[in-house]
């Protein structure tokens, strides 16, 4: 089963877009896991007749961005919210550098976890200072 997720918060409900008042800063630093509480409705439920399924879609109706310590709470609850669901903990923000659970990469499999990002870069750094290139000749970065 799926669900659909829409959004769009237009001129006529535009004060219930609580991220306008982050505007600048989302554009500032437009990178990094930020969090929010949301109000939702069902915009619609699509019967796929072909598939046998009906598809639901919900429709963002209310944002507004936390910061701070309720960032820290709204964090908290949807961790809890997600391994009550799954089963699953997720144990701190994953990064772009973490390895994903399942990749086949860890010990009990005999692999060895991808470099993280520090590690990559201090790599690169003894190549640049030992006048090599940033790239290695097979193509990998370092």
């Amino acid at each position: 089963m799926a669900v659909k997720i829409a959004a769009q918060l237009t001129r006529a409900n535009r004060e219930f877009n609580g991220l306008d008042r982050i505007e600048e800063q989302l554009i500032a630093q437009p990178r990094g896991t930020r969090y929010a509480l949301i109000a939702y409705d069902i915009k619609r439920v699509s019967d796929e007749v072909t598939e046998g399924v009906k598809i639901p879609t919900a429709e963002i109706i209310h944002i507004e961005p936390v910061d701070g310590e309720r960032a820290e709470q709204v964090r908290q609850m949807l961790a809890e919210q997600y391994e009550d669901r799954t089963g699953k903990s997720l144990e701190g923000d994953p990064t772009l550098f973490d390895v994903a659970p399942g990749d086949g990469q860890d010990d009990e499999q005999g692999g060895v976890p991808e470099a993280s990002g520090d590690e990559l870069l201090a790599r690169r750094a003894e190549r640049q200072a030992a006048g090599l290139p940033a790239f290695s000749d097979g193509g990998d970065p370092l």
